[in-house]
Protein backbone atom coordinates (compact mmCIF):
# COMPACT_ATOMS: atom_id res chain seq x y z
CA UNK A 1 0.00 0.00 0.00
CA UNK A 2 1.05 3.65 -0.86
CA UNK A 3 2.32 6.07 1.54
CA UNK A 4 -0.73 8.28 2.84
CA UNK A 5 0.85 10.81 2.00
CA UNK A 6 1.43 9.66 -1.80
CA UNK A 7 -2.02 9.79 -2.80
CA UNK A 8 -2.62 12.11 -6.37
CA UNK A 9 -5.49 12.39 -4.87
CA UNK A 10 -7.95 11.99 -1.74
CA UNK A 11 -11.82 11.16 -1.98
CA UNK A 12 -13.40 12.56 1.21
CA UNK A 13 -16.74 11.33 2.07
CA UNK A 14 -17.11 12.37 5.50
CA UNK A 15 -18.82 15.43 5.55
CA UNK A 16 -19.55 17.08 2.20
CA UNK A 17 -17.95 15.24 -0.12
CA UNK A 18 -15.19 16.17 -2.59
CA UNK A 19 -12.39 14.97 -4.33
CA UNK A 20 -9.13 16.54 -3.06
CA UNK A 21 -5.97 17.27 -5.59
CA UNK A 22 -2.64 18.17 -5.22
CA UNK A 23 -1.99 20.59 -2.64
CA UNK A 24 -5.19 19.77 -0.78
CA UNK A 25 -7.24 21.44 -3.72
CA UNK A 26 -10.76 20.65 -4.02
CA UNK A 27 -11.21 19.69 -7.22
CA UNK A 28 -14.09 20.90 -9.43
CA UNK A 29 -15.35 19.40 -13.15
CA UNK A 30 -17.14 16.52 -14.83
CA UNK A 31 -15.34 13.69 -12.42
CA UNK A 32 -17.27 15.36 -9.16
CA UNK A 33 -20.72 15.35 -11.18
CA UNK A 34 -23.21 13.94 -8.78
CA UNK A 35 -23.26 10.52 -10.17
CA UNK A 36 -19.32 10.43 -10.78
CA UNK A 37 -19.34 11.09 -7.26
CA UNK A 38 -21.69 8.57 -6.21
CA UNK A 39 -19.66 6.36 -8.01
CA UNK A 40 -16.61 6.59 -6.54
CA UNK A 41 -18.13 6.79 -2.89
CA UNK A 42 -19.40 3.05 -3.78
CA UNK A 43 -16.19 2.07 -4.94
CA UNK A 44 -14.16 3.68 -2.31
CA UNK A 45 -16.63 1.51 0.39
CA UNK A 46 -16.36 -1.70 -1.50
CA UNK A 47 -13.58 -4.14 -1.09
CA UNK A 48 -11.89 -6.15 -3.67
CA UNK A 49 -12.45 -7.73 -5.92
CA UNK A 50 -14.52 -4.53 -6.73
CA UNK A 51 -18.66 -4.34 -7.18
CA UNK A 52 -20.48 -5.50 -10.45
CA UNK A 53 -21.17 -3.48 -13.06
CA UNK A 54 -25.34 -4.67 -13.03
CA UNK A 55 -24.79 -3.29 -9.57
CA UNK A 56 -23.95 0.16 -9.91
CA UNK A 57 -26.13 0.59 -12.87
CA UNK A 58 -28.94 -0.49 -10.95
CA UNK A 59 -27.78 1.86 -7.83
CA UNK A 60 -27.09 4.91 -9.88
CA UNK A 61 -29.57 4.68 -12.81
CA UNK A 62 -32.41 2.46 -12.11
CA UNK A 63 -34.49 4.30 -14.67
CA UNK A 64 -32.22 3.62 -17.65
CA UNK A 65 -32.66 0.42 -19.49
CA UNK A 66 -29.72 -1.93 -19.58
CA UNK A 67 -27.99 -0.42 -23.04
CA UNK A 68 -27.81 3.00 -21.14
CA UNK A 69 -27.40 1.85 -18.34
CA UNK A 70 -23.99 0.50 -19.66
CA UNK A 71 -23.32 3.23 -21.74
CA UNK A 72 -23.67 5.88 -18.64
CA UNK A 73 -21.26 3.97 -16.60
CA UNK A 74 -18.85 3.69 -19.61
CA UNK A 75 -18.98 7.38 -19.89
CA UNK A 76 -18.66 7.83 -15.93
CA UNK A 77 -15.74 5.37 -15.84
CA UNK A 78 -14.04 7.57 -18.80
CA UNK A 79 -14.42 10.97 -17.37
CA UNK A 80 -12.86 9.56 -14.12
CA UNK A 81 -10.10 8.14 -15.55
CA UNK A 82 -9.59 11.31 -17.62
CA UNK A 83 -9.30 13.86 -14.69
CA UNK A 84 -7.87 11.33 -12.21
CA UNK A 85 -5.62 9.08 -14.10
CA UNK A 86 -5.94 6.06 -16.16
CA UNK A 87 -5.48 3.85 -13.55
CA UNK A 88 -8.12 5.42 -11.26
CA UNK A 89 -10.21 2.45 -11.72
CA UNK A 90 -9.33 -0.88 -12.68
CA UNK A 91 -11.99 -3.34 -14.37
CA UNK A 92 -12.46 -6.41 -15.56
CA UNK A 93 -15.17 -7.61 -17.92
CA UNK A 94 -17.86 -7.83 -14.86
CA UNK A 95 -16.62 -5.67 -11.91
CA UNK A 96 -15.00 -2.62 -11.20
CA UNK A 97 -12.79 -1.32 -8.35
CA UNK A 98 -11.03 1.97 -6.87
CA UNK A 99 -7.28 2.20 -7.34
CA UNK A 100 -6.12 1.56 -3.62
CA UNK A 101 -2.95 2.91 -4.37
CA UNK A 102 -3.73 5.90 -6.43
CA UNK A 103 -6.90 7.56 -4.37
CA UNK A 104 -6.79 7.98 -1.02
CA UNK A 105 -10.15 7.74 1.02
CA UNK A 106 -11.00 9.05 4.41
CA UNK A 107 -13.70 6.17 5.17
CA UNK A 108 -11.39 3.89 4.39
CA UNK A 109 -8.59 5.13 6.82
CA UNK A 110 -11.76 6.14 9.59
CA UNK A 111 -12.33 2.39 9.50
CA UNK A 112 -8.31 1.03 10.10
CA UNK A 113 -7.70 3.77 13.12
CA UNK A 114 -11.27 2.02 14.38
CA UNK A 115 -9.71 -1.40 13.87
CA UNK A 116 -6.92 -0.54 15.41
CA UNK A 117 -8.15 1.22 18.46
CA UNK A 118 -6.60 4.47 17.75
CA UNK A 119 -9.52 6.92 18.49
CA UNK A 120 -7.86 10.27 18.11
CA UNK A 121 -7.42 9.52 14.75
CA UNK A 122 -10.74 8.58 13.91
CA UNK A 123 -12.43 11.27 15.56
CA UNK A 124 -9.62 13.66 13.45
CA UNK A 125 -10.85 12.17 10.02
CA UNK A 126 -14.72 11.99 10.70
CA UNK A 127 -15.66 15.69 9.23
CA UNK A 128 -19.35 14.82 9.66
CA UNK A 129 -21.99 12.39 8.21
CA UNK A 130 -20.86 10.47 5.60
CA UNK A 131 -21.98 12.14 2.16
CA UNK A 132 -23.67 14.75 4.05
CA UNK A 133 -26.30 16.55 2.31
CA UNK A 134 -25.60 14.32 -1.31
CA UNK A 135 -28.70 12.80 -2.87
CA UNK A 136 -28.91 11.38 -6.26
CA UNK A 137 -32.77 12.00 -6.43
CA UNK A 138 -34.90 9.23 -7.26
CA UNK A 139 -32.52 6.16 -6.58
CA UNK A 140 -34.27 4.38 -3.64
CA UNK A 141 -30.82 1.56 -3.89
CA UNK A 142 -28.36 4.41 -3.49
CA UNK A 143 -30.20 6.13 -0.70
CA UNK A 144 -30.86 2.86 1.47
CA UNK A 145 -26.86 1.76 0.85
CA UNK A 146 -26.13 5.48 1.70
CA UNK A 147 -28.15 5.36 4.91
CA UNK A 148 -26.79 2.33 5.65
CA UNK A 149 -22.80 3.29 5.74
CA UNK A 150 -23.96 7.08 7.32
CA UNK A 151 -25.39 4.42 10.47
CA UNK A 152 -22.48 2.24 10.23
CA UNK A 153 -19.57 4.93 10.29
CA UNK A 154 -21.68 7.43 12.75
CA UNK A 155 -21.93 4.15 15.29
CA UNK A 156 -18.14 3.92 15.00
CA UNK A 157 -17.67 7.68 15.60
CA UNK A 158 -19.93 7.28 18.53
CA UNK A 159 -17.46 4.46 19.84
CA UNK A 160 -14.37 6.52 19.29
CA UNK A 161 -16.16 9.58 21.38
CA UNK A 162 -16.88 7.26 23.55
CA UNK A 163 -13.67 5.58 23.98
CA UNK A 164 -11.87 8.81 23.88
CA UNK A 165 -13.39 10.61 27.24
CA UNK A 166 -13.20 6.67 29.13
CA UNK A 167 -9.38 7.29 28.38
CA UNK A 168 -9.59 11.11 29.10
CA UNK A 169 -10.69 10.49 32.62
CA UNK A 170 -8.56 7.61 33.53
CA UNK A 171 -6.10 10.04 33.10
CA UNK A 172 -8.20 12.38 35.11
CA UNK A 173 -7.88 14.98 31.85
CA UNK A 174 -11.68 15.86 33.00
CA UNK A 175 -11.79 18.82 30.55
CA UNK A 176 -11.08 16.55 27.94
CA UNK A 177 -13.45 14.31 29.17
CA UNK A 178 -16.27 17.00 29.26
CA UNK A 179 -15.63 17.98 25.33
CA UNK A 180 -15.71 14.00 24.29
CA UNK A 181 -18.79 13.49 26.25
CA UNK A 182 -20.38 16.77 24.90
CA UNK A 183 -19.77 15.88 21.71
CA UNK A 184 -21.18 12.29 21.83
CA UNK A 185 -24.33 13.84 23.57
CA UNK A 186 -25.20 15.93 20.24
CA UNK A 187 -25.18 12.95 18.58
CA UNK A 188 -27.23 11.30 21.22
CA UNK A 189 -29.05 13.58 23.01
CA UNK A 190 -31.37 11.53 24.98
CA UNK A 191 -29.21 8.92 26.01
CA UNK A 192 -29.26 8.70 29.85
CA UNK A 193 -26.14 6.91 30.56
CA UNK A 194 -24.15 9.50 28.44
CA UNK A 195 -25.98 12.67 30.01
CA UNK A 196 -24.95 10.90 33.09
CA UNK A 197 -21.20 10.65 32.00
CA UNK A 198 -21.39 14.39 30.66
CA UNK A 199 -22.69 15.54 33.92
CA UNK A 200 -19.95 13.42 36.07
CA UNK A 201 -17.25 14.59 33.88
CA UNK A 202 -18.36 18.22 34.45
CA UNK A 203 -18.19 17.82 37.95
CA UNK A 204 -15.34 15.96 38.32
CA UNK A 205 -13.98 19.27 36.22
CA UNK A 206 -14.90 20.92 39.26
CA UNK A 207 -18.08 22.80 37.24
CA UNK A 208 -20.48 21.59 39.39
CA UNK A 209 -22.70 24.66 38.40
CA UNK A 210 -22.54 23.41 34.84
CA UNK A 211 -22.98 19.52 35.75
CA UNK A 212 -26.06 20.68 37.83
CA UNK A 213 -27.80 22.64 34.87
CA UNK A 214 -26.90 20.31 32.06
CA UNK A 215 -28.57 17.71 34.11
CA UNK A 216 -31.52 19.87 34.92
CA UNK A 217 -31.99 21.36 31.46
CA UNK A 218 -31.83 17.47 29.81
CA UNK A 219 -34.45 16.22 32.14
CA UNK A 220 -36.74 18.71 31.31
CA UNK A 221 -35.86 18.27 27.51
CA UNK A 222 -36.93 14.45 28.09
CA UNK A 223 -40.15 15.28 29.82
CA UNK A 224 -41.11 17.77 26.95
CA UNK A 225 -39.67 15.52 24.27
CA UNK A 226 -41.57 11.93 25.60
CA UNK A 227 -43.67 13.14 28.50
CA UNK A 228 -42.10 10.58 30.96
CA UNK A 229 -39.33 11.36 33.63
CA UNK A 230 -36.00 11.36 33.37
CA UNK A 231 -34.35 8.24 34.15
CA UNK A 232 -33.88 7.25 38.25
CA UNK A 233 -29.55 7.60 37.65
CA UNK A 234 -30.40 11.12 36.65
CA UNK A 235 -32.63 12.17 39.14
CA UNK A 236 -29.91 10.97 41.52
CA UNK A 237 -27.09 12.69 40.02
CA UNK A 238 -29.22 16.18 40.08
CA UNK A 239 -29.83 15.40 43.76
CA UNK A 240 -26.93 14.57 44.57
CA UNK A 241 -25.35 17.66 42.88
CA UNK A 242 -27.62 20.01 43.95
Amino acid sequence: MADQTAFPFRLRLLGVPCVLGPGDQVLAGRAVQRHRLGLLAMLALTPDPGIHRDKVMAYLWPERDARHGRSLLKQAIYVVRAELGADAITASSDRIRLNADRIGVDTRDFDRAMARGDAPAALALYRGPFLDGFSLGDTAEFERWMEGERDRLAGSYRRALEALAESAEGARDYRRAVEAWRALVAQDPFNPRVAVRLAGALEADGNRVGALQFARAHAQSVREEFGVEPAPELARLIEQIG
